[in-house]
């Protein structure tokens, strides 16, 4: 009886370290799996991928060009709408609902707080000696008004549109103002007189958007360019104020550059969802469009901006930047830098990318330390001054080249 006791424990104790070693098994090949896959990621990320920045566009922070935080103008408000800086970089406007602030960039002194506007404020614009600040607005009454900067009062009315004018800009001696409304409809006026009589030379942009910022419309982008060839002088009527419209302006991804009034258009059609912004380079030999691409898993670079030349409408470059969408471009004034957001890619805080035109590599990765998205940038004369504003009406000033003042 003993004897066959023993047995069946000894049977029973058998099969008990049989299974314990099964699942001691189990649980090595588990935790060797997972502990490979630590290391892969490890590997993947912080040894493989900084050596492959030279040929994608994303670019981790810690090798990133430096910058420095400045000054910030304002904490909470309506959405900053437009930023524009003056001529000698050293007052900021932005527009900001149905107000223009505007600021002493150098010392963070708030100088005018303009309020005559009945309608939300869509562009600025500053006259090439800095005396004068042209705005374009949501109005049916007055929807382009002239400021004095000294004073903040209004010197005069433009005369003509009863839309919404959504852009407008100053000829380089200027005397002459050119603006669109959201129809697409063109107006150039005498800055002394306030009248359509002056003559336009130069290359416009149109593309279709559904959205301005935070007010849903339909409208339409447009900017513009003083680069004038000899060419389409000869072209060009004395007196403009005639609409120049198409139906492929309103389709979507179709940017129309029209050079001159009354001349056929280069119709450029790389996008394939609406453009999120159009912009000139100071020189007027790029016009930079954004928007975003088609989605794909694992794809960090969702978001896209074309370089196309001003003059043959052929694509010249194309920046894949980190970001679901892109919908705010800035050249620097010497042409050299190139700066966009980066929205919808990072749930902590927003970033703002600097691109080197030269390299047509990301360079910065500026850190907002905010979720607000970023809805305008502008550069000051110096090249290395940004100013951004959000959605939630802050306005930074940021050091691009990491220089601390």
């Amino acid at each position: 009886m003993n004897l066959k006791q023993r047995i069946n424990r000894h049977i029973i104790g058998y099969t008990k370290n049989k299974k314990r070693k099964k699942y001691w098994l189990l649980y090595f090949l588990v935790t060797s799996f997972a502990v490979c896959d630590v290391l892969i990621i490890f590997v993947l990320f912080k040894i493989l991928l900084p050596h492959l920045l030279d040929t994608t566009p994303y670019l981790l922070p810690e090798h990133a060009q430096e910058y420095t935080h400045i000054s910030t103008f304002s904490l909470t408000g309506p959405p900053v709408n437009t930023l524009v800086f003056s001529p000698d970089g050293k007052t900021l406007a932005y527009g900001s609902y149905k107000d223009i602030l505007l600021w002493d960039a150098e010392t963070g002194k708030q100088l005018h707080t303009l309020h005559e506007h009945d309608g939300t404020i869509a562009t600025l614009a500053f006259s090439p000696d800095g005396k004068t600040l042209a705005c374009g607005s949501k109005s049916k009454q007055n929807p382009t008004i002239l400021y004095d900067i000294d004073t903040g009062q209004i010197k005069s009315y433009l005369s003509g549109p009863t839309s919404w004018i959504v852009y407008l800009d100053y000829s380089p001696d200027g005397n002459t103002i050119v603006g669109a409304d959201e129809n697409g409809l063109i107006y150039a006026w005498d800055s002394n007189t306030g009248t359509t009589s002056q003559p336009i030379l130069g290359t416009f942009a149109f593309a279709s958007n559904t959205k301005y910022n935070f007010y849903s419309t339909d409208y339409i982008n447009v900017r513009w360019n003083w680069l004038v060839n000899d060419k389409n002088k000869g072209h060009t009527p004395q007196h403009l104020n005639s609409i120049v419209k198409s139906d492929a302006i309103y389709d979507i991804g179709t940017i129309a550059m029209i050079p001159g009034p009354n001349l056929l258009s280069i119709f450029l059609s790389s996008h394939s969802y609406p453009i999120g912004m159009l912009e000139f380079s100071p020189d007027g030999k790029i016009l930079a469009s954004s928007s975003r691409s088609d989605y794909q898993p694992f794809n960090i670079t969702s978001g896209e901006i074309l370089l196309w030349d001003a003059v043959t409408g052929m694509p010249t470059n194309t920046l894949r930047t980190p970001g679901w969408k892109v919908d705010t471009l800035a050249f620097s004034p010497n042409g050299k830098y190139l700066a966009s957001n980066g929205s919808k890619r990072w749930s902590d805080s927003q970033k703002i990318l600097i691109w080197d035109l030269t390299s047509h590599q990301l360079t910065s990765m500026i850190d907002t330390d905010s979720r607000g998205e970023i809805t305008s940038l502008v550069f000051a004369s110096d090249n290395k001054t940004l100013a951004s504003g959000n959605e939630y009406g802050a306005v930074h000033l940021w050091d691009i080249t990491g220089q601390i003042r």
